[in-house]
Formats: structure tokens, C-alpha cells, sequence
């Protein structure tokens, strides 16, 4: 076994190199490697779902023969969710639970009463089928648990030999929340192809139980749906038989697998009318977890649209990078990437006055702007960001108009080209608007830009939610 100071060497050295990695695999399988140089022979990082099922294992220390041999012999959900419970709380170390063999009641447990024989003068040595784990939980919920192996000096594991594996546990827990709160702002790529609120393509949101939570104007008018009419109700029992028939078990194969699939099928209206559609399913996810569905329907002959997204895609992924760390690095990463994508300047957010008369300035992100009070003003519909509220569109204006509708202090002061106001929906009842002004005069809304300024909105909207309590 390495000394204390040479295990501290290793650590130092291993969370320097912990920085070069960037996705959660990546980085989880850094640590299980780091803690077998620390002592310990196999450690392996498994990640379950809600009904305890194992959707993906780390491993390190494991030959190919023996990761094949543990993936063809998943512990049962059941037994799983038996080894999470209170039943072996008398086992617990600290975050960790030492199940031992030789222990009956453990053995019982462990393996339904299977007996051994083991040797007096090895009752205080590890036996391999010892169980040495600690769960990581979030929200009350098991998401992962990480399993030890195989301990070099082969003696049972106590409160001092845990001090380091409680390290890389407490990291291990650290780079998971990180992940899940950088996942909650990002869809799949192929879901940022459907994010559009006009156009073509129609788009229903479906919760995790099954009820429709959104649709947006393109789905009300090609499916002849009224929005108020439809949600909270479910989804595969609100439309025609044959339809539903049609689709379920694409809907089905997506929540299965995670991933995303499509169907090109008849829709029957209401009025007895059909068209055939192409229906994509999104499942989306957190840490392998379905929590919901977006459904888009478009005609296929509409598919030519996706060509138009390359530009919009490249930029999204950029954003997805962005979004890490605590809401304020999210909030500074997410407006210099948009400034830096459409040179854009001042970024400002605005908020309405409990009175609603004042759109107030609560936060900026550009050094030149120091008193943000001078940039509040009455909120009518003299004011393009109060005019980008009201009407819940994005819009902008340049000094080509022949009038600008908007404060004119403020324009003398900034002395820009244009400004574009981009609403914000923190809640139903708290919005607030983002200002950036612009220094090309020759500025125009495309649709790659109008779908990108929606899917910036987005995430903008979750981030600003602290603001708003």
C-alpha cells in the first residue's frame, strides 16, 4: 500500500489531470482509474434508472472477459433496490456500505442464504465475494453506484481506509450533479433540429405520465387542434385509433431505447379528413432517464427545411459547451457566446416594476455599462423591448428606420446601428426581456437566426430563474 504522503501525490496529480477531460465518462472512468492506484484492484461506476435497472457501467480493473461475464450477469433490479434499502443499514461506513461474507445475515441477503465455509484465520481478510459500494443519490433518488474490489493489502475496509474513496466518491457525486444541471439546459441534436415555434413543423411536448403539456401554432394548424382544448390530455388515447395504432410502438420504442425514432403515417382530422405526416419522437433524457417526449409532425415533403439548420446546429452545439457551472458562469458563458456569434453589444436584461409601469435594468454583462438605472423607463409601446413583451415576438430596428420607436437617450447614448429585443418566459407570470444592440446597420432576421434567438431564449429563461424568486 502507498503511504499517506505519496497517496496525496497521486490525488494532486489526478484532479490536475481531472481538468483535461470533458464529458462525464470521461472524467468518471479518470477517477476509477485514480483510485486503483490508491489501493484497490477493480472499482466500477454503474448508472440506474427509476426502477433500479442498470443502464451503464464504468469499469477499471476488469479484463475483457470479466466485464463481458458481470454485463451477461446484471444484478437484478430487485436485488439492487434490496442493497439500497434500509435492510443494510448496519453495514454502512460512512457514504459506503461494507457487506461482508462472512457475515450470515449479509450472506443470506447478498445471495439467498448460500453458505461457505471460510477459514478462521481469514475472517478478518477480504473474501471475494465481499460487497464494498457506496449510492449516489440526487433528489432522494439512486442515480449511480459506486462499487470497490479487491483491496491490495486484502484487510477489511474501515473508517480510516475509506477517507480516501470518500474523496473520489464526494468528486464522483460532484461531476454528476454538475452534468445532470448542464443536461437539464440541452436537448439532443436532434431535437434542436425541431425547436421552432413557426414554420412547418408542428411540435407537441408530453410529460412523463403521458399528458400533452405544449403545442405550438404550427401543431394547432396542421392538426387542427386548439391549444386550450388538448393539454393535460394524454397523448396516445387523444387521437384517431388508427392513428394511435400506427404510431405507439414507435412512441414506445423511443422511451425504451432513448433514442430518438420516426414514422411516416396517415393523420386523421377531426372532420373525417387524412394527411399522410412524418412523426418524430424525441425522448428526453437526464442521466438515462425518460422524463418526457417532444413530438414533431411535418409533411414530407417539408423535409427539404432541414437544410437550412447546418448554420443553426453548429451554433447550438456551441452553446451546449457553455452551460456548465453555477448559473452566473452559465448566464456570462451564454451572452458572450451569443455576442460573439452575431456581434452583438450592451446586452442588457430588463424586468417589469411590481406596478408594471417600469421596465427596470437588473443585470448587464458589459463593463462600459456601470449605472444600470439610467436604462430604465416606462413601459409602453414607445419601448422595443416593452413592444417585444407585449406582443411576445422577437424584434428589432435599425437607423434605416425612418422612426425608431424606442428610448431615444438611450440610442443617443450607446450610438449604435440597431437593437433587437428577445422576450423571455421565466414563468407564466414573471417575463423579462434581453436587449442587445448591434454595430451592421445592414441586420436581418433569417429563419436560422430566428431559430437560434428562440432556442438562446430558452435556456436564457431557465438560467435567470434565481433572479425571480
Amino acid at each position: 500500500m502507498a503511504t499517506e504522503i505519496q497517496i496525496l501525490d497521486i490525488l494532486a496529480n489526478s484532479y490536475s489531470g481531472l481538468k483535461t477531460y470533458d464529458s462525464l465518462i470521461d472524467k468518471c472512468q479518470f477517477l476509477l482509474d485514480t483510485i486503483r492506484k490508491v489501493g484497490w484492484g477493480r472499482a466500477s461506476l454503474s448508472f440506474l434508472n427509476s426502477k433500479y435497472e442498470t443502464k451503464k457501467t464504468l469499469y477499471a480493473g476488469f479484463s475483457e472477459d470479466e466485464i463481458k461475464i458481470t454485463e451477461a450477469n446484471k444484478l437484478p433490479p430487485n436485488k439492487r433496490k434490496e442493497l439500497l434499502s434500509s435492510i443494510i443499514e448496519r453495514w454502512r461506513i460512512g457514504s459506503f456500505y461494507y457487506v461482508p461474507w462472512r457475515d450470515m445475515q449479509a450472506r443470506t441477503i447478498v445471495s439467498g442464504g448460500k453458505m461457505t465455509n471460510i477459514p478462521i484465520d481469514s475472517k478478518n481478510q477480504w473474501n471475494p465475494m465481499d460487497l464494498l459500494y457506496a449510492p449516489i443519490y440526487y433528489q432522494t433518488r439512486p442515480i449511480a453506484v459506486f462499487t470497490l474490489d479487491d483491496p491490495k493489502d486484502q484487510i477489511p475496509p474501515d473508517k480510516v481506509k475509506l477517507r480516501i474513496p470518500q474523496i473520489i466518491l464526494s468528486t464522483l457525486r460532484e461531476i454528476i450533479f454538475g452534468y445532470i444541471h448542464q443536461e437539464y439546459f440541452s436537448y439532443s441534436e436532434e431535437i434542436k433540429k425541431a425547436i421552432i415555434e413557426k414554420g412547418t413543423i408542428g411540435i407537441i411536448e408530453v410529460a412523463q405520465d403521458g399528458k400533452m403539456t405544449e403545442i405550438n401554432l404550427a401543431g394547432e394548424q396542421l392538426l387542427k387542434l386548439r391549444k386550450k382544448n388538448v393539454l393535460d390530455l394524454f397523448f396516445l388515447k387523444h387521437f384517431d385509433p388508427r392513428f394511435l395504432k400506427a404510431i405507439q410502438p414507435k412512441f414506445d420504442e423511443a422511451i425504451q431505447s432513448l433514442k430518438p425514432t420516426s414514422i411516416r403515417t396517415n393523420f386523421y382530422h377531426p372532420d373525417g379528413t387524412e394527411k399522410e405526416l412524418v412523426v418524430g419522437f424525441f425522448p428526453q433524457t437526464i442521466l438515462y432517464e425518460y422524463f418526457g417526449m417532444i413530438c414533431t409532425f411535418n409533411y414530407p415533403e417539408s423535409m427539404d427545411l432541414y437544410k437550412q439548420y447546418v448554420n443553426v446546429l453548429n451554433r447550438m452545439r456551441e452553446l451546449s459547451t457553455t452551460v456548465s457551472g453555477d448559473y452566473n458562469e452559465a448566464l456570462t458563458n451564454i451572452i458572450t457566446l451569443l455576442c460573439q456569434q452575431f456581434n452583438f453589444k450592451y446586452p442588457r436584461f430588463y424586468k417589469l416594476t411590481n406596478d408594471e409601469s417600469t421596465l427596470e435594468c437588473f443585470l448587464t454583462f458589459d463593463k462600459d455599462i456601470v449605472d444600470r438605472e439610467f436604462f430604465n423607463h416606462p413601459y409602453n409601446r414607445n419601448s422595443l423591448p416593452a413592444t417585444a413583451i407585449i406582443d411576445d415576438e422577437i424584434i428589432f430596428t435599425t437607423k434605416k428606420q425612418p422612426v425608431i420607436r424606442d428610448v431615444r437617450r438611450i440610442w443617443e447614448r450607446l450610438n449604435t446601428q440597431g437593437a433587437i429585443a428577445i422576450p423571455l418566459h421565466i414563468s407564466e407570470t414573471d417575463k423579462a426581456v434581453l436587449v442587445c444592440d448591434f454595430l451592421e446597420i445592414d441586420f436581418e432576421m433569417d429563419l436560422s437566426k430566428e431559430i437560434t434567438f428562440k432556442f438562446f431564449a430558452m435556456v436564457l429563461s431557465m438560467a435567470l430563474k434565481p433572479y425571480f424568486k
